[in-house]
């Protein structure tokens, strides 16, 4: 799951503390950020929210319809050419971004954006000649930009600035179009079955979620 995804379930399991959300989407939020984070150091309400994100990850990855949709993607890249290092990359989190275009605009995005309030809260998590960057990054809380998850010529492009970190699993410039291409040919089906899948991974978390007495 991506950063809307983690959020969706913060808020499934009853949860709209800004800084358990904060929590709930750091994991994602900080390799996105190029910024590093000792977790160890993440304690109280975020600690909490990042305990979600493990737990939704572990229910997510599981899930038969992401495995096969992550499979058909990575099946599809494969043969526009991309080397297996990327194809690997973005048939996984490709999915979990168009996976995040079902909830633009909605009341996760809202959450998403609102958890970055609590932002200053683990600067000291934070390794510090990464702290600038994510204190630029908490700037746009007061001016959020618009998350376009739901156009895959957007996540492909995004997909593109985060691989190119990663030799081994960065793409050339020139295969964007057929990137976007193929993620199009995809996001219709992630986008229908985007209810199912997010429900499915919220359900075993509010279950185990004690309830109040």
């Amino acid at each position: 799951m991506n950063v809307l995804g983690h959020t969706f379930v913060a808020l499934a399991v009853g949860d709209d503390d800004p800084a358990y959300v904060l929590g709930a989407v750091l994991p994602d939020l900080a390799p996105m950020l190029n910024v590093r984070i000792d977790r160890s150091r993440l304690d109280g309400r975020v600690g909490e929210g990042v305990r979600c994100h493990i737990e939704a990850d572990a229910v997510f990855h599981g899930l038969a319809e992401f495995r096969s949709g992550a499979a058909a993607l990575r099946r599809d890249l494969a043969g526009r050419g991309l080397d297996r290092g990327p194809v690997r990359a973005l048939g996984h989190a490709g999915w979990e971004l168009l996976l995040d275009g079902a909830l633009v605009g909605s009341a996760a995005e809202t959450a998403y954006w609102r958890a970055l309030g609590a932002g200053d809260s683990v600067i000291d998590a934070i390794a510090e000649p990464d702290r600038r960057r994510w204190l630029h990054f908490l700037g746009y809380r007061d001016r959020p930009p618009p998350l376009r998850y739901d156009d895959p010529t957007w996540v492909a492009e995004r997909m593109h600035a985060l691989l190119a970190r990663r030799p081994r699993l960065g793409f050339p410039r020139h295969q964007l179009p057929d990137v976007a291409r193929v993620l199009d040919s995809h996001a219709r089906h992630v986008a229908a079955v985007a209810p199912e899948v997010l429900a499915a991974t919220a359900e075993p978390l509010v279950r185990a979620r004690p309830r109040p007495t």
